[in-house]
């Protein structure tokens, strides 16, 4: 069974219930928000997410709240998650720009060179695919080089696997949508 999905209106919800819980607790809190969350909040390029990917400041009272949202509004557990933070670079958070806010509350996204970095390391054939013809067509990017050069810029020393260059040289040779 898959996971429902979660609209640009019914996260804002979300967030305004987090918000709001924070708030009442006396905590300020921050959520970079990467993936589809990011690709629907920051780029407007989906319509919704199953989850968020994210990672959150001060770790312990977002999560609990985060539970507590969950229940209230009928969201899975794991509506906002860490399950894929360890795939971030050291410096996610340079040129990370705001896409909500709120007193207790303000919401991140990592930079589209950041999510393509991500996205052409991975390079799942169907989860990615979208993704990354929207962040290079985002970028001006048209050369599976300049691919590699922001993978290279935003993760030193990773580099792209076989795989991979196949599957950006598919979306690239494919004109935009």
């Amino acid at each position: 069974m898959s996971s429902p999905l979660i609209s640009r209106a019914d996260l804002e919800a979300a967030f305004r219930a987090l918000a709001d819980r924070l708030a009442r607790r006396g905590v300020v809190g921050t959520v970079f928000v990467f993936g589809g969350a990011a690709m629907m909040m920051a780029f407007d390029a989906r319509a919704a997410t199953r989850d968020v990917d994210a990672v959150f400041q001060p770790h312990g009272a977002i999560l609990d709240e985060v539970w507590a949202v969950a229940d209230q509004l009928g969201l899975p557990r794991y509506w906002l998650n860490e399950q894929g933070s360890s795939y971030l670079s050291s410096n996610f958070q340079e040129a990370a720009t705001p896409v909500w806010q709120h007193p207790s509350l303000r919401i991140m996204a990592i930079s589209g060179k950041q999510l393509l970095a991500m996205k052409a390391l991975a390079s799942r054939r169907y989860a990615d695919l979208d993704d990354i013809r929207f962040l290079t067509a985002h970028l001006g990017i048209t050369e599976l080089d300049a691919v590699e050069a922001v993978v290279a810029e935003v993760f030193p020393g990773e580099t792209l696997s076989d795989r991979a260059r196949l599957v950006i040289e598919d979306v690239l040779a494919q004109p935009p949508q």
